[in-house]
């Protein structure tokens, strides 16, 4: 069993299982907003804090090497702490995780007005997808997927469990917050709406909000995305573990037409 990334002292190698869809000698969305979250996470465990909103913006294509990580803390408050974590391949930055962080209070208030949610299909119940749609990334390979909902191979809404199943790095087992992190970035994925042989579509950005700590290891995703003008979309999407809803995500698309061969 690979990981996606293997440590070289202060570094993060990446290895094949790390490729995207785009090209397998580049980083899948989910491998770096991920190593990105693990950073964020040992922050808030050793402070108490809870994550709350963790903002990734992809700036620069990511190849298979080894990445540095650096943390700054933007505003370290008692109730609130707001700190970035840069993702870099030698000098240049290819990326940045925004994160803030919350105070836990002893308990929460009753929402009067919520409706009581139907269980969702276990991931034991769900299908899996048809074996040329795992194809789509070298590391999509290594991720475990079961459909309640909608289908991967076609346009349309859509519900799948899904599991990171390596080490995302070498040595440590995979917590809940990298499961929905990594998870979170098939969110346009699941919710296709283009013919992929005539459009490609890329989120530069993605962004979790999340209302309690996830806590299993299967994440739930179900989401849809909208067209706007010019090339824009956006994909929403509400992620979910075995006891319920945890967080939204949202992610801004751009589409783009593929030229005529």
């Amino acid at each position: 069993m690979t990981a996606i990334f293997m440590p070289e002292g202060k570094l993060f190698r990446a290895t094949e299982q790390a490729g995207g869809p785009w090209s397998p000698d580049m980083l899948q969305g989910s491998a770096t907003t991920a190593l990105m979250a693990r950073q964020v996470e040992r922050l808030a465990t050793a402070s108490g804090f809870a994550a709350r909103r963790l903002t990734f913006d992809l700036w620069r294509p990511a190849g298979l090497r080894a990445f540095a990580t650096e943390i700054d803390m933007l505003r370290d408050g008692r109730k609130a702490k707001t700190m970035q974590v840069r993702l870099l391949d030698g000098e240049v930055e290819i990326g940045r995780c925004t994160a803030l962080l919350t105070a836990q209070a002893g308990e929460s208030p009753a929402d009067p007005f919520a409706k009581t949610a139907l269980a969702d299909t276990p991931p034991e119940a769900g299908t899996p997808p048809p074996a040329f749609a795992q194809q789509w990334s070298r590391y999509f390979r290594n991720v475990a997927v079961r459909l309640i909902e909608g289908a991967l191979e076609r346009p349309g809404p859509a519900a799948a469990w899904m599991r990171l199943d390596v080490p995302l790095v070498e040595g440590e087992a995979n917590t809940p917050l990298l499961q929905a992190v990594q998870a979170a970035d098939f969110s346009s994925g699941v919710a296709q709406i283009v013919d992929m042989r005539q459009w490609t579509f890329i989120n530069p950005e993605i962004s979790l909000y999340l209302f309690r700590a996830p806590e299993d290891e299967w994440i739930l995703i179900r989401s849809r995305t909208r067209v706007g003008a010019n090339g824009a979309g956006l994909t929403t999407a509400s992620l979910s573990d075995r006891q319920g809803p945890f967080a939204e995500v949202m992610q801004a698309m751009t589409f783009e037409r593929r030229q005529a061969a």
